[in-house]
């Protein structure tokens, strides 16, 4: 088993520099969308956040390598992704803000999406802190180092 080293650092939102054995990278996007570029060329990916599932492709190689012009289902999928990309870090579906908040109930459930039927990925107990990063209707987009999701606003308080 090899020794592996890899480090995100994160200039602004959806901007990162990755940093590994390999080398030096940059990455834009957001979990579901991102493109890469680095030392091997540009390099895009697209997947389902936190199912483990995404498909990889190399959009354009360096001079060393066969380039390649991208499938159809990447085209496709692409365009997709960066439309709905460009309605979250430009739409005006919630207010972005930054503040603390606590969590009032015995127990909060940590949603996917806004909504009571989206799966719940995590649990807040009552008196935690957390971050509330945006806010959607009756919605809060919350963090706390270890969870970060989607709770109902009308269990915290600021």
């Amino acid at each position: 088993m090899g020794f592996k080293f890899r480090k995100r650092i994160k200039i602004a939102p959806g901007i990162n520099i990755n940093l590994s054995k390999s080398g030096v990278s940059a990455s834009v996007g957001k979990p579901g969308a991102t493109v890469n570029i680095g030392k091997n060329g540009v390099k895009g990916t697209v997947g389902i956040p936190d199912s483990g599932l995404s498909y990889s492709e190399t959009l354009k190689s360096n001079a060393n390598t066969k380039p390649n012009n991208g499938s159809s289902v990447f085209k496709v999928v692409g365009t997709i992704i960066v439309v709905f990309l460009a309605v979250s870090f430009f739409g005006k579906n919630g207010t972005d803000k930054i503040e603390t908040g606590h969590v009032t109930a015995n127990s909060l459930r940590v949603r996917l999406e806004p909504s009571v039927n989206a799966n719940v990925i995590s649990e807040f107990k009552k008196g935690d802190i957390v971050t509330i990063n945006k806010i959607q209707g009756k919605w809060s987009f919350v963090s706390n180092g270890e969870s970060k999701g989607w709770v109902s606003s009308s269990y915290l308080s600021k």
